[in-house]
């Protein structure tokens, strides 16, 4: 898989079009919040809760492995989107003053209903965590390379000794510098996947393909 980095004038972009859009998204909500009876300070509030848990839903989504985890962000993320759309259409819609009793009561139930969702997705998100944590303590990086290095040593059959080809031996330096690089990365790896990082994301970080990622990682189970 070819790595892909945004360049600053794309992460620019995307920041301020992102930040704009949460900015003018607040202000309707807002106000709509004001208009269903919330207090001042309570219609400030208001809609971090609605966009906060787009935010916090997104960030579970992308990086967490498929999963029941991920499918219950992937829900959470559009009951938000939902209700902030319907929020934002609600503001332009409805006349100016007070709004409707139901308005306002749907308004009052989502701080409680967000907060229940965002907690069990605190619980979900570390629990996929935890998993993955005991399952690289399991795989011990001295355990793998002590069975590559009993594979190496194991004697040859004579056929094959009789068309074995000696290549020139190359520079210490390089082959301990090469092996050192190559176990940096596959700690680094392992140390990612217990984090809850899918395979592209660890493949991006450290510059390998996913299945290069995938296969240092499905070695470090089978040990």
């Amino acid at each position: 898989m070819n790595t892909i980095r945004l360049t600053r004038t794309d992460a620019a972009l995307i920041y301020g079009l992102g930040a704009a859009a949460l900015a003018l998204s607040y202000t309707a909500l807002a106000d709509l919040a004001a208009r269903a009876g919330l207090g001042q300070w309570q219609s400030a509030v208001w809609p971090l809760v609605v966009d906060g848990l787009i935010v916090a839903a997104t960030r579970t989504v992308v990086t967490l492995d498929d999963g029941p985890a991920r499918r219950y962000a992937w829900t959470l993320l559009w009951s938000a989107v939902v209700v902030s759309v319907a929020g934002n259409a609600a503001h332009l819609l409805l006349p100016p003053g007070p709004v409707h009793p139901g308005v306002a009561t749907v308004v009052a139930v989502v701080p409680p209903v967000a907060a229940l969702a965002l907690t069990h997705l605190a619980i979900v998100r570390a629990r996929v965590l935890a998993s993955a944590a005991s399952t690289g303590d399991n795989n011990r990086p001295e355990n793998i390379i002590t069975e590559l290095i009993a594979a190496d040593d194991a004697p040859a059959s004579p056929a094959s000794a009789q068309l074995t080809v000696v290549p020139a031996p190359e520079p210490p330096s390089v082959a301990v510098e090469d092996d050192a690089s190559g176990d940096a990365l596959r700690r680094r790896a392992r140390q990612l996947r217990a984090e809850g990082w899918s395979n592209y994301a660890i493949a991006d970080e450290i510059g390998k393909s996913e299945a290069t990622v995938r296969r240092w990682l499905a070695a470090a189970v089978a040990s």
